[in-house]
């Protein structure tokens, strides 16, 4: 891509992430007084704690699903020592660019011993899988709303129909690896470092996409318990819910520009959620929602930093 399309893209971005913001702060002001207010007890204590748990626990089930794909790839690293890595470099999507963590996992990879082309291989398989089940989700969102005119009757997705909608996804990344090395073997070592990237074995790729979508699900959970515990949403169905989110989360994940899709992702969480709880909470599960994710990156931030100093 020439300098100038890759200066009209970034603006576009920023283009983007600007009025995503722009559009979830007016709805902040405007109707704020319709968001209900949160009950200060032990009950939200505990609903806090949870979430920020949460979080950790979606770094380390990353670190683990690298680990799955670093041993398709012919190395061996200690789950300890891939979990202090996932848990330090995940902070870095918080940077401008959004791509911060990538460079961070591989910066310390390397001070670790693993080349870059290995890295390189994992991070595209990994976020290549993330982005196919991301878009299942999304498609899943979408067939919410085919009906839904006005919001007032929307319907709910169940296990069935997102099992359904999901299991053809899990498999799509590894057959486009597969696709890559026969057709643009250039452009594959290229990424891979000069090796073409190894497609992870069938195994690996149902376990790594099994783990991906345990952690849709845990984030799921944390807005549905959100909505239920902190705004008082009588109905929050998790499957609905999660798949909703997802769509939201997608979207902020393939902005550029948007640190950790901030912005982008509150916008659309207003957007998609409002026919399920309503505008007031939708609105304030974007800024509960937010500061649980940050908690959770940072608490999972300090516990790699500690485990490398006292290691």
């Amino acid at each position: 891509m020439n300098p100038s399309a890759q200066r009209l893209l970034k603006t576009l971005a920023y283009v983007v992430v600007a009025l995503a913001t722009g559009y979830f702060v007016l709805e902040l002001v405007r109707r704020f007084g319709e968001i209900p207010p949160i009950p200060w007890n032990l009950d939200t204590a505990a609903i806090a704690a949870v979430s920020c748990l949460a979080g950790v626990l979606i770094v380390l089930l990353i670190g683990l699903m690298w680990t799955l794909l670093l041993r398709d790839q012919g190395v061996q690293m200690p789950l300890f020592k891939a979990l202090q890595i996932v848990a330090i470099s995940q902070i870095g999507k918080y940077l401008p660019g959004n791509v911060g963590h990538f460079a961070g996992r591989a910066v310390l990879a390397r001070q670790a011993g693993i080349p870059l082309g290995v890295t390189a291989s994992t991070l595209l398989i990994e976020t290549a899988w993330t982005l196919a089940i991301g878009a299942g989700f999304a498609v899943a969102a979408l067939a919410l709303f085919v009906d839904a005119a006005t919001a007032r009757s929307l319907p709910s997705v169940g296990w069935a129909e997102l099992g359904l909608l999901t299991a053809g996804l899990l498999v799509l990344p590894w057959l486009g690896i597969k696709t890559v090395n026969r057709f643009a073997p250039g452009l594959s070592r290229r990424v891979g470092g000069g090796k073409l990237v190894t497609a992870p074995r069938l195994r690996t790729a149902v376990l790594v996409a099994g783990l991906m979508v345990v952690c849709f699900f845990v984030l799921g959970g944390v807005v549905a318990l959100h909505a239920r515990g902190l705004f008082g949403v009588a109905s929050a169905p998790w499957v609905t819910i999660t798949v909703l989110f997802t769509s939201a989360w997608l979207v902020g994940y393939v902005v550029p520009g948007a640190p950790g899709g901030i912005g982008v992702r509150e916008a659309m969480m207003v957007l998609v959620l409002t026919p399920v709880v309503g505008a007031g909470p939708a609105i304030g599960l974007g800024v509960t929602v937010r500061l649980a994710t940050l908690a959770g990156d940072g608490l999972a931030f300090l516990l790699g930093v500690w485990s490398q100093r006292h290691g």
